[in-house]
C-alpha cells in the first residue's frame, strides 16, 4: 500500500471494517449474557406476568440484535452528536451506575495500555489532517462508550440495564488486542503523530515552477532525518514510562546467554522509534549512542556467570540507560557514573552465590532507578550506595511507593465498598446468634470476597448472587440441630462453585483456611447431632409399632442392676428431666390401657413393678389433687378446634419464633407454616416458605407455655391468643 497516496476516508473505512468485526463479537457476547440472566430470572419467577415479561425481553434481544448493532455502527462514524458530549449520568440515567461504568472504563484503559493510547494520538493527527471524514475520538473506547450508551436508549429497561451492566466485561475489556492490529495498519500507512501527515499541509498551494532538468523525487524514500539525542531523549520518555508501568513490548529479548548483540539491539532501538526510516538516515551522533549503550550492556549481559534472573532485571534497564547517554555526556566517558556503578553492582550480586537467592531486593530497585532517571538523576548517587549495601550482604529496607492520585482513589473506592458490605452482612445477620466459627466465616471470607466482587464485577453479577444464597445458608446451619452429612457436602460443594467459578476473582489462603475451619464445624456440629440422634433412640420405647404395648420393663430398669454391679452411677435429675422433655408420647402410648385385662398381665412386668409401686404409693397419700392437666395426644389436639384456630392464626400472621429444639442447643428463628392435624405435627418454615422443622403439637405447645419457645418480637395479642388456649386446654372434657 502506498502510504502517500491514501486518502482519510480509506483509512477511516479500514479502521471500521477492523473494529466492526472486534465489536460485532462482543455485542453478540453481551446479548447473550443479558439473554441468560433474563432466562434464570423467568425460570426462578413465581409470577405469571414478570416471567411473560422476561421471556418478551429475551424474544426482544435475539430479534434486534442485528438491527441494534447496525444502527450503532452508524452511529460511531457521525461527525457531530449530543451524546459526545453528555455527561456519563445523564446518558445512563443513574448516577451510582453511572460512577460504576466510568470506574469500568478506566480499567479498560489500563488493561489496553499504550496501545490504546497511541491509537487515540494517531486518529487524532488523522482528525486534525480532515476533520470533514474523520471525527474526533474514532473508535476510541470513550466514543464507542458514549454511542452504545446513546443507542440503549431505545431498548427496555430491563434488557438496557443488563447490558449495561456488563458492558465491561464482556466488550470493553477485550479490545485489547484489536488496538495493536489498528496501530499496525496506521503505521503501515504513515499516520505516525507528530512525523509525518496523510495530507501534506501545501498541497492545496500552487505548486512552485521546477526547472526541466529536475529529478522527480522518488516518493519511498523519506525525505527527513532521523531524530537528533535531543529528539531521541523525548521520544524514550513515553517508552520508559511504559515499561515502568509493566509494558516490556519496547524492550530488546534476549533467550540466551551471549545472545545480547549491539547491532541487533540497534536495529530494534531504531525500528521501535523510526519505523519506516532507514538506518542510513539517522544522524551519526544518534547512531554512535544507541551502539555504544549496545555494547556497555552487552559486557553485562553476555556473562554467564550472572544469574539469568538477575540479567533479566538488567535488561529492563536498557531503555532508561539508553534516556540517560541522550541526555548526559557524561555517561559514556565517566567509569564512575552513578548509572555505570549502578550496572556494576547489579552484575556483581547476580554473580555472588550468596547474593543470588535475594531476587525481591534488586527487583525493588528497578522501578526507583527508572523513576530517578526520567525526573532527577541526581538520586542515582543514594541508589546506587542502596545496592552497595546489598552487595555486601546488609539489610536494606524498600522505600515506600508514592501514593499516585489513582491510588488514592482505589482506597476511597475499597473503603466505600468495605462500608457498604458491612452494612449488608449486619442486615442478614439481625439478631442472630453466631459461634465463633461462623464470625470468623464471615470476618475473613465473605466481608474480603464481596468487597472485591462489588468492585471489580459489581452487585448485578453472578458471583454476587452466589454469595448471597451462600450467606445465607452458612446462617442457617451454623445453629441448625438437625445439620447432617450431607447437608455440609451441598453446603461445602455450594461454596466452592461460588468462591472457585472462573467468572469470580477467587479466595486467598488465609481465606480457604478460614472457609476449611468452618466446614470442620459443621463437620463436627452434624457427628455431635447424630450421636445424640441415636443416643436418644436408644434410651426411648420403640412407638412406631402398630401393636398394643405390653407392660415389659424398660431398658434403663433392665440395665439398671448391671450398672449397680459395675459401679455406674445412675442418671442425675437434670438429665432425667432433659430426657423427659424431649420424649413426645406417640398415639399409641397415649391410649387408654385397660389394666383390668388379665392377658395385659404378666408375670414379668409384674415382678419388674414391685418395687417402682411400692415406692409411688407412699407419697400419694400426702399430694394434694392435682390440676386439670393439658392433653397429651398429639392427633387429639391437632383434631381440637381451638388449637386449629391458634395455629392458622398464627401462621396468617408471619410471625418470628426463636423455637426450642433441645437443652443446650440454639434456638432457630422460623415461622410457623401450617398445622398438620393427619400426623399431629406443627411446620415450620424459613424466609422463602421452605419447610425446615416439624415437632409435634403437644411439644410445641409445652414450649410456649413454658417460654422456651418465644416471638423474637413481642406482640401483646399473641400473648392473650395463648393464654385463652390455654385455659381452654385445661378445661375437663370428656376424651372417650
Amino acid at each position: 500500500m502506498n502510504r502517500f497516496q491514501t486518502s482519510p476516508a480509506q483509512v477511516r473505512d479500514e479502521l471500521a471494517r477492523l473494529m466492526g468485526a472486534a465489536l460485532h463479537e462482543g455485542m453478540k457476547r453481551l446479548f447473550a449474557q443479558a439473554e441468560r440472566q433474563l432466562f434464570d430470572l423467568a425460570s426462578s419467577e413465581t409470577d405469571s406476568d414478570r416471567r411473560a415479561e422476561a421471556f418478551e425481553a429475551i424474544a426482544l434481544c435475539r430479534s434486534e440484535q442485528d438491527g441494534f448493532f447496525r444502527a450503532f455502527a452508524g452511529e460511531l462514524q457521525r461527525p457531530t452528536a449530543p451524546w459526545q458530549t453528555a455527561e456519563w449520568h445523564e446518558l445512563i440515567g443513574d448516577r451510582t451506575r453511572a460512577l460504576r461504568f466510568e470506574d469500568e472504563l478506566a480499567e479498560a484503559g489500563q488493561r489496553c495500555g499504550i496501545e490504546h493510547t497511541q491509537f487515540e494520538a494517531r486518529v487524532g493527527q488523522l482528525h486534525e489532517d480532515d476533520p470533514d471524514h474523520v471525527p474526533a475520538g474514532l473508535f476510541t473506547l470513550e466514543s464507542i462508550s458514549r454511542a452504545f450508551l446513546a443507542q440503549t436508549r431505545d431498548l427496555p429497561e430491563t434488557v438496557r440495564r443488563r447490558l449495561i451492566a456488563h458492558w465491561g466485561e464482556q466488550v470493553l475489556f477485550r479490545l485489547t488486542p484489536i488496538y495493536s492490529v489498528l496501530n499496525d495498519y496506521l503505521i503501515q500507512v504513515g499516520v505516525l503523530p507528530g512525523i509525518k501527515r496523510l495530507r501534506d499541509p501545501l498541497a492545496d498551494a500552487a505548486p512552485a515552477v521546477t526547472p526541466a532538468t529536475a529529478q522527480p523525487a522518488i516518493p519511498d524514500v523519506p525525505q527527513h532525518a532521523g531524530p537528533s539525542p535531543d529528539g531521541l531523549a523525548e521520544r524514550l520518555v513515553p517508552l520508559v514510562r511504559a515499561t515502568i508501568g509493566g509494558d516490556d513490548q519496547y524492550l530488546f529479548r534476549f533467550e540466551r546467554d551471549h545472545d545480547w548483540r549491539t547491532e541487533d539491539f540497534a536495529g530494534f532501538i531504531m525500528d521501535r522509534l523510526e519505523p519506516t526510516l532507514p538506518i542510513a538516515n539517522w544522524p551519526t551522533r544518534s547512531r554512535e549512542i544507541i551502539r555504544l549503550v549496545g555494547m556497555t550492556l552487552s559486557d553485562v549481559l553476555n556473562d554467564g556467570l550472572i544469574d539469568p534472573r538477575h540479567r533479566r532485571q538488567i535488561a529492563t534497564l536498557q531503555l532508561a540507560v539508553l534516556l540517560l547517554a541522550a541526555r548526559d555526556r557524561h555517561f559514556l566517558s565517566d567509569a564512575d557514573h552513578p548509572m555505570r556503578r549502578i550496572l556494576n553492582l547489579l552484575a556483581l550480586i547476580g554473580s555472588d552465590p550468596d547474593l543470588k537467592p535475594d531476587i525481591e531486593s534488586t527487583a525493588a530497585m528497578l522501578v526507583p532507578i527508572q523513576q530517578a532517571v526520567l525526573e532527577n538523576p541526581a538520586e542515582l548517587d543514594p541508589l546506587s550506595e542502596r545496592l552497595r549495601d546489598i552487595s555486601r550482604g546488609k539489610p536494606v529496607e524498600a522505600p515506600e511507593p508514592a501514593v499516585t492520585p489513582a491510588h488514592e482513589r482505589l482506597a476511597q473506592i475499597e473503603e466505600r465498598c468495605r462500608i457498604r458490605v458491612g452494612k449488608i452482612l449486619a442486615g442478614h445477620v439481625n439478631d442472630m446468634p453466631l459461634r465463633e466459627p461462623t464470625r470468623a466465616l464471615l470476618d475473613d471470607v465473605f466481608q474480603p470476597f464481596m468487597v472485591r466482587t462489588m468492585i471489580n464485577q459489581g452487585r448485578q453479577s453472578a458471583p454476587w448472587a452466589g454469595i448471597i444464597g451462600l450467606l445465607q445458608d452458612a446462617l442457617t446451619l451454623q445453629i441448625d440441630p438437625t445439620l447432617g452429612p450431607d447437608d455440609v457436602k451441598a453446603f461445602g460443594r455450594n461454596a466452592s462453585q461460588v468462591f472457585n467459578d472462573k467468572t469470580s476473582d477467587g479466595l486467598l489462603a488465609d481465606e480457604q483456611q478460614a472457609l476449611d475451619a468452618f466446614l470442620a464445624y459443621l463437620d463436627s456440629q452434624s457427628r455431635e447431632g447424630l450421636q445424640f440422634a441415636e443416643s436418644t433412640a436408644t434410651s426411648r420405647p420403640d412407638s412406631a409399632s402398630d401393636a398394643p404395648r405390653v407392660a415389659t420393663p424398660s431398658a434403663a430398669e433392665e440395665k439398671a442392676p448391671a450398672a449397680d454391679v459395675a459401679g455406674e452411677t445412675a442418671p442425675t435429675e437434670t438429665e432425667t428431666v432433659a430426657s423427659d422433655s424431649l420424649t413426645i408420647p406417640s398415639p399409641v402410648e397415649l391410649a387408654p390401657n385397660h389394666s383390668d385385662s388379665p392377658a395385659q398381665k404378666t408375670p414379668s412386668s409384674r415382678g419388674a413393678s414391685d418395687e417402682t409401686e411400692s415406692a409411688i404409693d407412699e407419697p400419694e397419700a400426702d399430694q394434694p389433687p392435682s390440676e386439670p392437666a393439658i392433653p397429651t395426644d398429639g392427633l387429639l389436639l391437632a383434631s381440637l378446634p381451638t388449637v386449629k384456630d391458634f395455629f392458622d392464626q398464627q401462621s396468617r400472621s408471619e410471625e418470628w419464633f426463636e423455637v426450642y429444639t433441645g437443652p443446650g442447643r440454639a434456638l432457630r428463628r422460623l415461622k410457623i407454616r401450617d398445622l398438620d392435624p393427619d400426623n399431629g405435627v406443627v411446620n415450620f418454615a424459613n424466609r422463602t416458605g421452605q419447610a425446615k422443622l416439624s415437632l409435634p403439637v403437644a411439644q410445641v405447645l409445652d414450649d410456649l407455655f413454658a417460654e422456651r419457645t418465644r416471638l423474637v418480637f413481642g406482640n401483646p395479642r399473641f400473648a392473650r391468643s395463648l393464654a385463652t388456649l390455654r385455659a381452654q386446654l385445661e378445661e375437663p372434657r370428656d376424651e372417650h
